[in-house]
Order: C-alpha cells, then sequence, then structure tokens
C-alpha cells in the first residue's frame, strides 16, 4: 500500500477517536481536530518509525498524546493581552457532555489528574490493551496498572451516589 494510501486509510479510521483523545487534553473541539490533523502529517512523515503496520492507533496515540502535550505548554507562555481579552464560551461538545445522560461519568473522568484520565480514557473507552497504552504512554504495564487501578478509584470517589450499576449497563452496551 502507498504511503498516502495509507494516511487516507488511517485518517478514516481513527480521526474521531484521536480527536476526542486530544478533546481531553486541550478541551476545545477545533484545536483538537487542528493537532490531530498535525499528528496525522507527523506520522505521514516518520510512518517509517511504525514497529507494527498491522496497529498502528497506539503510535498514532503517542503522536497526539505528545503534539497535545507540547501545545499546551506553548500555551501556558503565551500572556492574554488586555486588548484581546478571552471570551470562552462553552463549546457544542461541552454542552452535549452536560445534557447527556452521563455528564456525572464525563465530568468525574475529565477531573481525573491527566495520568489517570489517559489510561482510563484509553482502556475504557478506545479498549487498548494494557500492553498498547504502556508502549503508547512509554511506561511499564505495572505503571498502567497501578494508574488504571487509582483511577478507578477515584472515579468511585467522585460517582458516589450515582447508581454505579446502571452506569456499567449503559457502558457494557454501547
Amino acid at each position: 500500500m502507498e504511503q498516502k494510501d495509507l494516511l487516507v486509510q488511517w485518517v478514516q479510521q481513527y480521526f474521531d477517536r484521536l480527536t476526542y483523545i486530544a478533546y481531553t487534553y486541550v478541551r476545545d473541539q477545533s484545536r483538537a481536530e487542528d493537532l490531530v490533523q498535525e499528528s496525522f502529517m507527523n506520522a505521514y512523515l516518520s510512518a517509517h518509525q511504525l514497529k507494527d503496520p498491522t496497529r498502528p492507533f497506539p503510535w498514532l496515540v503517542r503522536i497526539v498524546i505528545n503534539r497535545c502535550l507540547n501545545a499546551t505548554r506553548n500555551n501556558r507562555r503565551e500572556q492574554p493581552t488586555q486588548f484581546l481579552p478571552e471570551q470562552r464560551s462553552m463549546s457544542t461538545e461541552d454542552i452535549y457532555m452536560q445534557r447527556s445522560r452521563d455528564k456525572e461519568v464525563y465530568a468525574a473522568i475529565m477531573s481525573l489528574p491527566e495520568k489517570y484520565r489517559t489510561p482510563v480514557i484509553l482502556f475504557y473507552f478506545e479498549e487498548l490493551s494494557i500492553r498498547e497504552i504502556a508502549d503508547a504512554l512509554k511506561l511499564s504495564e505495572g505503571a498502567i496498572k497501578t494508574r488504571l487501578s487509582r483511577g478507578r478509584d477515584q472515579l468511585k470517589i467522585k460517582l458516589r451516589g450515582v447508581d454505579i450499576d446502571e452506569l456499567r449497563d449503559a457502558y457494557s452496551s454501547s
């Protein structure tokens, strides 16, 4: 398969999933989409570094996460001016998630520290294995298991009072 065709296939298969992951970092849908597009360009230019061509998703996740972390770092350095005050309104995605029946879960997951949030999302929503998450995040499998366990513990505390069995049924049927 030609490299251009491979890029088209990746975009078609993974754009939405990678955008969701990027959104958890930058919390701005258009910025997340831009970062994913930039990540696809990086992936295209460094496709020769892909170790397992049959499973590109974990590798693409790592590229997106790195891109988001770099963007977050760069944004911290920027100082808003008094002439252009930031007028931040809620994005459509935020409004949708607030109105949906699983807004408590979304809020609880988004409130987790990044080191727990990312493994939880990759494991439960993107269905990556512990090994794939470890490779994507450049951590040991033991560290991923620990972060998943601690993330689940924090979610249990945050979701106390929400019917956990009802949520489990809702997510297992999805």
